[in-house]
């Protein structure tokens, strides 16, 4: 019987990736600590990467080990295809984007809500939203998703296109288009957990609207996560474009889109936003509007 521990099985190809996503990120990881070294970094341990730099350094050598894959991901803020896949190159303008896109995102996040003056609440929505407690729901939701928004009242659906930006200390940063009777609207939020319900600030890049959405919680339901595309089903209040007594009370539905091979997230978001903007809001007379009211017949 063999003695010892067994062996570690690392994946191939990625160490020479963690090397560029540590030189990107502006980290070092040698036996001089500065300011910008690994050990220096609160996030680093948050996600329960290695203290030793020589484990750090056997990682680039000789590639990651499997069962470390997710953290380094969950620190870097990419999806673990990101590393594994192997039609993304170490040295490729695909890596680099995504890399480069979060380097700047690991900033406690601002979300709106009357919560950020309550301590106890504050440190409700850390226990639940830290960069290691919230990475499966972010590993979930990374990606690039169709919106579809369909007012109360009115039968028809308007369409926009979102995406994940970058794990916060309370929650997931988002951005997305959604575009309302021909305007296109630029929007920013914040996702984040509160117990069995998922909810999500976001605002205007102009700060003219400002909403609130809730939905279940994904990762409390097997069959919500084995979703085959995934969705998810949001009920939402906000302001509105026009200057109306009544806020806006809406349903949304965001379905996640498979990225091609090889494509990074912000190019499968600029390519769907291209097509997004083209097209009219749906209506009982189109072909898609049978399959997407589906969605929201769901949970």
């Amino acid at each position: 019987m063999a003695q010892g521990r067994p062996k570690t099985l690392r994946v191939n190809a990625t160490g020479e990736k963690l090397y560029m996503a540590l030189k990107l990120s502006g980290l070092s990881w040698g036996t001089r600590v500065g300011p910008n070294h690994i050990s220096a970094n609160d996030r680093w341990a948050q996600c329960g990467l290695p203290r030793s730099v020589n484990t750090v350094i056997e990682d680039i050598r000789s590639g990651i080990p499997a069962h470390r894959l997710e953290r380094y991901a969950g620190f870097f803020q990419v999806p673990v295809h990101v590393f594994v896949d192997a039609s993304i190159g170490a040295y490729s303008a695909a890596f680099s984007c995504e890399i480069l896109r979060h380097k700047n995102r690991f900033a406690r996040g601002r979300a709106l809500d009357v919560c950020l003056y309550d301590n106890q609440a504050r440190k409700h929505i850390a226990a639940h939203n830290g960069v290691a407690a919230n990475y499966p729901l972010y590993q979930l939701l990374s990606g690039v998703h169709k919106i579809y928004y369909r007012p109360e009242e009115r039968d028809i659906i308007f369409q926009g296109v979102a995406r994940t930006e970058a794990q916060t200390d309370e929650g997931i940063a988002i951005a997305g288009v959604i575009v309302i009777d021909g305007i296109p609207v630029e929007l920013r939020g914040t996702v984040f957990r509160w117990n069995n319900f998922v909810h999500v600030h976001y605002h205007s890049e102009d700060f003219q609207l400002l909403g609130y959405m809730v939905g279940p919680n994904p990762m409390e339901s097997m069959l919500m996560r084995r979703r085959d595309p995934f969705y998810l089903k949001l009920r939402g209040l906000s302001g509105n474009l026009e200057f109306s007594a009544e806020p806006d009370r809406f349903t949304a539905c965001a379905v996640k889109q498979r990225l091609a091979e090889g494509q990074g997230m912000s190019a499968a978001f600029d390519t769907l936003l291209t097509r997004t903007l083209r097209e009219k809001p749906l209506t009982q007379e189109d072909a898609d509007y049978a399959a997407v009211t589906a969605y929201f017949a769901g949970v």
